[in-house]
C-alpha cells in the first residue's frame, strides 16, 4: 500500500507499531510478574494474561505488516529517486553523498557538490553572486534555488568544451525537528542530525531555446515597431501597455510618453472609447501633442493574456477621400508588397492541403524556380520524402491553433541537388473570423540554413579529426618505445650472431618487421601532425621532373602521367622524402580508382588568399600558395564516403587482397597540415576525383642557403616502409659504397662500431628513460663502446643522481615521461652543469621537442624509434662536437 497525502508515511506507522508493541510486551511482562507474585488472583491474572497476548499478537502482525509497507515504500522511494530524470542527492552532515541517482553519480563522481560547483563556476558576477547564496544557505541550513552556469565539465575532452545551465536547489532534511524548532539547539548542534537535499535540472536546452525566442521576439518586435501602420495594446480598462513608432508620431509624442496612460486621455469629446466586444471597426478622433484632433480609422480585437481580457489594435491617421483612400490604400499594399517580396527569408502562402497560394523573391531564389512555376504546386513536391510527414505532421498540429510553430529542419531537393531549410509554419485565419480552428491556411517560412549545417558538419568533423589525432599520436609514442627496444635487442643480438649462424636469418626477419612496424608509427604520427620533419625550400616543378621517372613506374603503362606546370610558382617549404610520399600516396590511390585505362594530371599553380579560410576548426591565414592539383579519371568517390577519406584506418578495400592499412591520404593529412598547409577533395562518381593541395608559397628571391641542394636527396619509402630508389640512387646504391644489405635489410649500421667509441678516456653518460626495456638496451649499447653510463627511470631521479655526482659529459633523455618531463629536466641540467652536452629522444618532431624548451637552449635530438648504431653514431658525433 502506498502511502497518500492523507495517509501517514509507512515508516512513521512502523515507528508508532512498534511503540504500541514495545507497550504490550511491557504489559505481557507485567502480568506475568504479578501472575507469579499474586496467586490468589490467578484466575484473573490469566484472563489479563491471555488478553495481553492476543494483544501483543496482534501487535505484532500490524508491526509486521507496517514494516512490509515501510520496506516497499523505500523502495518504491529508493527507485523514484534513482529513476528521476533530475540530478537527486542527500548529503550527511559531512558533505558525503549517502543516496544519489545515477545521474548524481555520473556528473559528481562521489565529488564533494559545492566544490565541484565552484571548480566549474563559469566566471560571471551574477554567477557567482547565485553560487554565494547558494553556499550561505547550506551553512545557514536554510532553503535556496539558484540558477548556475557551469563551464565544461570533462577536463579531458576540451575541444568539446561548452557551457551549461542548471538549476540547482537545497533543502535541509532535520533529523529531529521538535527540539530543532523548539529552539533548543544552536544552528552549530542543528548540523550534526542535518542531512542536505540536493535537486538539480539541466536547463542548457531551455536556456538555448529562450534565446532564440528572444532573438526572433526582438526581431518581431522590430518589424512591428516601423510598420507603416499605428498599433497599440491594451488592458481591459483601456490602459495602454504597447504602442509603435507608427501610433506615437502620428499623436506627437514619443512612446514612452503614451504607454501606461489611458486611452480616454487621447479621446476627444466627440468620440466613445470602443465597445468591448471580440472585433470592432470604427472611427475615433484623438487628440495629439499639438491639441488637435484628427480622425483615425481604427480595427480592434478582444484576446486573453494569462486569463485577463486585452485589445490590441491597428490604426490609421487621417480618414481620407474615396480618392485619396484609394491612393493610400495602395500605396500601403505596395509597402506591404515591399516587405513581402524583399524580405531575407523566404514566406509562402500555402493552402492547408500544402498547395502554395503566394509566395516571395527569397522563395524563387530558394527553390531556383520563377513564382509561375511554383504557385499551384504542392509544397511536399520540393521536400525530400523523408521530411514530407514530418511537415505534414506539423501543418495539422498548427491548424486550430494561433501559435508560430517550432523550428524544424526539412531537405529541399531540387534537380538532384539537396539543400536544408529551417521551416516555420503560422496559421493564416480567415478574415473576421474570432475562432482559431477558421484559418485559410498556412503562412511558411523558410530560411536557408544549408550553409549553416555544412558548417557544422565540418566543424564536427574537424573536432573528430582533432580527437583521432591526439589518440593516433599517444599510440604512435607508445609504440615507438617498443620498436627502439625490439631493433635495439635485435642489433645486440645480430653482434653475436653472424651471417653463418642459423639464428641469423630469424634475427634479420625480426629486425625487417620492426622497421615496417616503425614505418606504421611514423605515419600515424604523420596524421596526428607529431612527425619529425626536416623542412626546406624546393622548386616544385623540378621536384616533379625528378619524381615523375618514379610515378610511369607505379602507374604502369595503362596510366598516362601528365604535368601541367604554372609559371612563377615560387618555392614551398617541406619535407622533400615527405613530399614525395604525399604525391606517391595519391598516385598509388588514383591507379586503384582507375583500374585500367586513364589519366593521370597533376597541375601546379598559383592562389591568393584575400582574407582568413575556415579550413574545419583551423583558421588559414591569407597570402600565396601553390596549389597542386592532382587529377584522375578513375572511379570518383562516393559522397557518404567523402567526410571519413582521411580517417585513419579507413579503407573502402578491406576485402581486396593486397590493400594498404588505410593510412594513406591519413597520412597525407597530416603531412599537410603540419606543413602549414590544407587540402580539398572534389569528386564526381564516374568521373574521377582531384585533390587539391594549398602548400605557403616563398619568393624565389630568397636567401640561397635556403634552397635546397638538388643533388642532396633522402630515401624515399614506399607504403610497406621499404625504400624506393630512383635510377641514379640504383647506380650508387649501397651495395657499391661497401654497406651490406641482406633481405633489403642495411646491417652495416651493426658493424659500425671501431669508429663511434669514445676518444678520451672517463666520458660519462647520465641516461634517463622511463622505458625499462629502453634503457637496459641503450644502457649495454653504450658500455659495450667503453663509455661509463649510468641508467635512470625518471627525471627526478636524475636530479637525485645529480644532487651527488655531476661529473658528467653527457645526458641523453627521453622527452616524454611521468611527473618531468625531459625538456623541463634539460633545462635544469643546463643551468646546474653548462659545459654538458645534451641529447633528448622522442617519437615525436624535433620542432615539437624545442617549442617546450627556451629558444637560448642547446641540445641534439634523436628520434625514436633509433637502432644501436644510430644512438652510438649520435652519441659519438654529440661527444666530438667543438
Amino acid at each position: 500500500m502506498l502511502c497518500s497525502l492523507r495517509t501517514p508515511r509507512p515508516d512513521k506507522l512502523l515507528q508508532k507499531r512498534l511503540i504500541w508493541l514495545a507497550y504490550a510486551l511491557i504489559g505481557l511482562t507485567v502480568a506475568l510478574v504479578l501472575f507469579l507474585m499474586y496467586p490468589e488472583y490467578r484466575l484473573l491474572l490469566v484472563f489479563t494474561f491471555i488478553l495481553t497476548t492476543v494483544c501483543c499478537l496482534l501487535q505484532t502482525i500490524k508491526t509486521i505488516t507496517a514494516a512490509e509497507e515501510a520496506i516497499t515504500y523505500g523502495g518504491f522511494a529508493n527507485e523514484i529517486i534513482r529513476n528521476d530524470d533530475e540530478i537527486i542527492r542527500i548529503d550527511n552532515p559531512d558533505g558525503e553523498p549517502v543516496l544519489q541517482n545515477e545521474a548524481a553519480e555520473e556528473m559528481f563522481h562521489g565529488e564533494a557538490l559545492l566544490a565541484y560547483l565552484e571548480k566549474h563556476l563559469s566566471a560571471q558576477d551574477a554567477n557567482r553572486t547565485a553560487f554565494h547564496r547558494l553556499k550561505a544557505a547550506c551553512a545557514d541550513l536554510t532553503r535556496e534555488k539558484v540558477t548556475l552556469a557551469l563551464n565544461q565539465r570533462h577536463d579531458d575532452a576540451k575541444i568539446f568544451a561548452s557551457e551549461e545551465w542548471f538549476t540547482i536547489s537545497v533543502k535541509p532534511l532535520y533529523l529531529k525537528k521538535t527540539d530543532i524548532f523548539e529552539g533548543r539547539f544552536s544552528v552549530k548542534a542543528i548540523k550534526k542530525y542535518t542531512y542536505l537535499l540536493w535537486r538539480i535540472e539541466d536547463i542548457t536546452a531551455r536556456k538555448n531555446m529562450e534565446q532564440v525566442f528572444q532573438e526572433e521576439r526582438k526581431s518581431l518586435h522590430d518589424f512591428l515597431d516601423y510598420l507603416p501602420v499605428g498599433l497599440y495594446t491594451c488592458n481591459e480598462d483601456y490602459r495602454i501597455e504597447y504602442c509603435n513608432h507608427a501610433f506615437a508620431n502620428s499623436l506627437g509624442y514619443d512612446r514612452e510618453e503614451i504607454t501606461g496612460e489611458n486611452l480616454w486621455r487621447f479621446l476627444s469629446p466627440h468620440s466613445e472609447l470602443p465597445a468591448k466586444q471580440p472585433l470592432w471597426r470604427g472611427n475615433l478622433y484623438l487628440i495629439g501633442a499639438d491639441n488637435e484632433s484628427k480622425e483615425y480609422f481604427v480595427a480592434q480585437e478582444s484576446f486573453r493574456d494569462d486569463k485577463n481580457i486585452k485589445f490590441r489594435g491597428a490604426t490609421v491617421k487621417d480618414i481620407p477621400s474615396d480618392r485619396d483612400l484609394k491612393q493610400n490604400l495602395e500605396h500601403s499594399l505596395d509597402e506591404i508588397s515591399w516587405l513581402f517580396n524583399f524580405a531575407p527569408v523566404g514566406i509562402a502562402f500555402v493552402s492547408r492541403e500544402g498547395e502554395i497560394k503566394d509566395c516571395n523573391a527569397a522563395v524563387e531564389k530558394f527553390l531556383d524556380r520563377s513564382k509561375p512555376q511554383i504557385i499551384n504546386h504542392r509544397i511536399f513536391d520540393y521536400i525530400r520524402a523523408e521530411d514530407v510527414e514530418i511537415l505534414k505532421r506539423e501543418i495539422r498540429a498548427v491548424n486550430g491553433t494561433s501559435q508560430l510553430s517550432k523550428a524544424l529542419d526539412v531537405h529541399i531537393t531540387l534537380d538532384k541537388i539537396e539543400r536544408i531549410a529551417t521551416v516555420y509554419l503560422s496559421p493564416m485565419q480567415k478574415l473576421h473570423s474570432t475562432h482559431p480552428e477558421q484559418i485559410d491556411g498556412i503562412v511558411i517560412y523558410l530560411i536557408d540554413a544549408t550553409q549553416q549545417k555544412n558548417l557544422e558538419m565540418q566543424f564536427a568533423q574537424a573536432q573528430k579529426m582533432q580527437a583521432m589525432g591526439q589518440l593516433a599520436g599517444g599510440v604512435a609514442h607508445d609504440f615507438n618505445n617498443l620498436l627502439t627496444a625490439m631493433i635495439g635487442f635485435c642489433d645486440l643480438l645480430l653482434q653475436r650472431h653472424g651471417v653463418g649462424d642459423p639464428s641469423f636469418t630469424d634475427l634479420i626477419q625480426i629486425k625487417q618487421n620492426a622497421n615496417r612496424a616503425a614505418g606504421l608509427v611514423r605515419q600515424l604520427l604523420a596524421f596526428s601532425r607529431k612527425q619529425p620533419l626536416k623542412p626546406k625550400l624546393i622548386d616544385v616543378t623540378e621536384n616533379f621532373v625528378e619524381l615523375s621517372h618514379m610515378l610511369k613506374r607505379i602507374l604502369g603503362e595503362q596510366i598516362t602521367l601528365k604535368f601541367c606546370h604554372g609559371s612563377d610558382l615560387g618555392f614551398i617549404r617541406v619535407d622533400p622524402v615527405q613530399f614525395s610520399q604525399v604525391i606517391i600516396n595519391l598516385a598509388v590511390n588514383a591507379k586503384d580508382a582507375i583500374n585500367g585505362n586513364g589519366t593521370l594530371t597533376i597541375a601546379t599553380r598559383v592562389e591568393t588568399l584575400a582574407a582568413p579560410y575556415q579550413f574545419g576548426a583551423d583558421t588559414i591565414k591569407p597570402g600565396e600558395f601553390v596549389v597542386i592539383d592532382v587529377t584522375d579519371t578513375g572511379c570518383g568517390i562516393p559522397k557518404e564516403n567523402l567526410s571519413r577519406i582521411f580517417e585513419p584506418f579507413f579503407s573502402t578495400k578491406q576485402n581486396i587482397v593486397g590493400s594498404g592499412t588505410g593510412l594513406g591520404l591519413a597520412m597525407v593529412y597530416g603531412i599537410v597540415r603540419q606543413t602549414e598547409g590544407f587540402i580539398k577533395v572534389n569528386s564526381i562518381l564516374g568521373k574521377g576525383t582531384t585533390f587539391s593541395i594549398h602548400l605557403p608559397r616563398f619568393d624565389s628571391n630568397a636567401d640561397e642557403d635556403e634552397i635546397p641542394d638538388q643533388d642532396a636527396k633522402e630515401p624515399i619509402t614506399a607504403k610497406d616502409g621499404t625504400p624506393v630508389l630512383t635510377v641514379r640512387e640504383k647506380r650508387t646504391s649501397p651495395v657499391a659504397v661497401n654497406q651490406k644489405l641482406i633481405f633489403g635489410l642495411n646491417v652495416s649500421a651493426i658493424d659500425r662500431g671501431q669508429n663511434t667509441g669514445p676518444q678520451d678516456e672517463n666520458i660519462r653518460i647520465l641516461f634517463v628513460e622511463d622505458e625499462d626495456s629502453v634503457r637496459t638496451f641503450a644502457m649495454r649499447a653504450l658500455k659495450k663502446k667503453g663509455y661509463e653510463v649510468i641508467g635512470c627511470n625518471s627525471a627526478e631521479n636524475a636530479l637525485e643522481q645529480l644532487e651527488k655526482d655531476t661529473a658528467f659529459n653527457l645526458l641523453i633523455t627521453d622527452m616524454v615521461m611521468p611527473g618531468m618531463s625531459g625538456a623541463e629536466l634539460a633545462g635544469i641540467v643546463r643551468r646546474k652543469i653548462p659545459a654538458i652536452k645534451i641529447i633528448l629522444a622522442s617519437g615525436y618532431s624535433e620542432e615539437i621537442a624545442r617549442r617546450e624548451l627556451a629558444s637560448s637552449q642547446d641540445f641534439e635530438f634523436m628520434a625514436k624509434p633509433f637502432s644501436l648504431g644510430d644512438l652510438t653514431k649520435k652519441v659519438f658525433d654529440v661527444l666530438n662536437q667543438k
